[in-house]
């Protein structure tokens, strides 16, 4: 997952403090996260890619000087360990595949009531290799699901002034409602401002007065 290369953010307005951007399912997104998908909507999460711009002049953290709305409510992102844990593929379930065997060649023969024998052949044992690969594949993409939710982490972020970061959080809520970000505080940060503008030199008062 790369929220960095998300086409589209339903972005705040422009000029905020603090400029957000989100998109709703972002495991959607990449194909190879099907899985993961089924996973969130069974247990309930929200995974969103983010994007924040620091618009003040006062580094900010993402959990102490910002609070995330979702609607009218204030949320917080679940940890990216405990998202992890709860969307994680099954990996032991594929050791129903290790019955899964093959004989070939070999002679079948039936007993008129519907059960069948086969004699000779050469067995294949395929069915742990099958149950082995697949238990390998998902503990890995397991394995990979974490890391990018991890490394893609703005719980406790420092986000300096002017920079622009780009996340994924993880939201245990019943629906989906509108995103929005804001400071803690106006004092927290103030906004950048633009320079003055220069004032013109003071005019010398002509000798002798005038009117």
């Amino acid at each position: 997952m790369h929220p960095e290369h998300v086409a589209t953010y339903q972005s705040s307005p422009a000029g905020s403090p603090l400029q957000f951007g989100y998109q709703y399912d972002a495991l959607r997104l990449r194909g190879r996260n099907k899985k993961y998908a089924k996973k969130e909507q069974k247990h309930g999460y929200h995974v969103v890619a983010v994007r924040v711009t620091n618009n003040t002049a006062a580094e900010i953290n993402f959990s102490r000087d910002a609070v995330l709305y979702c609607g009218d409510r204030p949320v917080q992102p679940v940890a990216p360990q405990i998202a992890a844990q709860d969307m994680k593929q099954g990996v032991w379930i594929y050791l129903l595949y290790l019955p899964l065997n093959f004989t070939i060649g070999g002679t079948t023969t039936s007993n008129g009531y519907g059960q069948t024998t086969t004699t000779g052949g050469t067995y294949l044992p395929t069915g742990p290799f099958i149950a082995g690969g697949n238990i390998l594949g998902a503990s890995l993409a397991n394995a990979n699901f974490r890391r990018d939710l991890e490394a893609n982490d703005l719980i406790n972020r420092n986000i300096r002034p002017g920079e622009t970061v780009y996340g994924l959080i993880s939201l245990r809520e019943p629906s989906v409602a509108p995103l929005r970000l804001e400071l803690r505080t106006v004092a927290s940060a103030a906004p950048l401002s633009a320079p003055a503008p220069a004032l013109p030199p003071a005019s010398s008062p002509t000798p002798g007065g005038g009117n």
